[in-house]
């Protein structure tokens, strides 16, 4: 199974959501599991826009190597920028309301970040053992 691939990253996020709102819950009340679940759920949707819109743009740029490659990168930067005031006003709006609780909101908002600590963790340690087999590599022993 190959954690870094963006479906199994996607399912990891929701996860890792999962996980925290329900830590949140138990330790600290439903206040604070909302914060987390608000600040999880606007950080996993841009992470799967990001992932869409760097799909289509390289989709693009396949099909259409010379004549829109500086037509497709620019509107994919303006898209990002788009979509990081959007993130930006969103964020503005829940903290300055208070609707959800700031520190919540900021583990929340750690989601996709800590789902790729993991991965890379995963990775590492997958790499570590495969390393450490003498049954991997090659048949004869360098020593």
């Amino acid at each position: 199974m190959d954690i870094t691939s963006p479906r199994h990253l996607k399912i990891a996020n929701w996860s890792v959501l999962a996980v925290l709102v329900l830590a949140g819950y138990l330790w600290l009340g439903r206040e604070f599991a909302l914060g987390v679940l608000v600040g999880g759920l606007v950080v996993v949707t841009n992470f799967h826009l990001l992932h869409q819109a760097l799909r289509g743009t390289l989709g693009q740029l396949a099909n259409h190597p010379q004549e829109g490659a500086s037509r497709a990168k620019a509107w994919f930067a303006a898209r990002q920028m788009l979509r990081f005031f959007a993130l930006l006003l969103i964020i503005f709006l829940l903290v300055s309301y208070g609707w959800v609780n700031i520190f919540g909101l900021l583990v929340g908002l750690s989601t996709v970040v800590l789902t790729l600590m993991l991965a890379a963790l995963h990775e590492t340690i997958k790499f570590k053992n495969k390393e450490a087999n003498p049954s991997h590599g090659t048949p004869h022993s360098i020593s």
